[in-house]
């Protein structure tokens, strides 16, 4: 009798062991999920036009919001889209009221110019059989005659983010001899100008 009650304090003690250690387990995953990802939403913007959030469609109007890791704004306000693996960034600003859309070079701190001897980039855009290809023209010259501000004004490119929501502008781009392409995607939340700084 005295050994059945001896292994029933101990059959209950390795219960409380399992349901302690299960817990203590769920608790530290739950503490390292908090610390993954990289860095979070700094300031929630993009990858596309103005405040893509995150890479769902926003419910309310269909439309695509890109960058998943949250890069959030450029030093001219824009939103960031990562080209490569962080090796090189390019900032999107859109004036909405003059149909311009400005993208800045930068690089992998998303903070300093990188300038290109490229005279001009191409975006293309789908179209009905073929893309559409919209030239950006480089901006003021930085040092040695190259550009890291390349810019376009056009009403037909606004009006090609407006009439597909879903609509993904593709750009090739060489930086240091390395081919690397990035994504415009529209975003709802563009209807607002963004001051240039210089």
């Amino acid at each position: 009798m005295k050994l059945l009650k001896t292994l029933e304090i101990e059959r209950r003690m390795d219960m409380r062991t399992q349901t302690g250690m299960w817990l203590l387990s769920a608790a530290v995953m739950l503490g390292l999920s908090g610390l993954a990802g990289c860095g979070g939403d700094k300031g929630g913007e993009f990858r596309t036009f103005d405040k893509g959030k995150d890479s769902a469609p926003d419910a309310e109007h269909g439309h695509t919001h890109a960058h998943d890791h949250g890069h959030g704004r450029g030093p001219h306000e824009g939103d960031l889209i990562e080209l490569g693996e962080e090796e090189f960034h390019a900032e999107v600003v859109v004036d909405e009221e003059k149909s311009k859309l400005t993208l800045y070079l930068l690089g992998a701190d998303a903070k300093t110019a990188v300038a290109i001897e490229a005279k001009e980039l191409t975006l293309e855009m789908p179209g009905k059989d073929a893309p559409v290809a919209h030239a950006l023209t480089a901006g003021p010259a930085d040092a040695d005659g190259k550009a890291s501000r390349f810019e376009i004004t056009s009403e037909s490119l606004f009006e090609a983010f407006h009439q597909d929501s879903k609509a993904v502008g593709k750009f090739k781009i060489s930086i240091n001899g390395k081919e690397f392409t990035g994504e415009i995607k529209h975003s709802h939340d563009h209807d607002h100008k963004h001051e240039e700084k210089k």
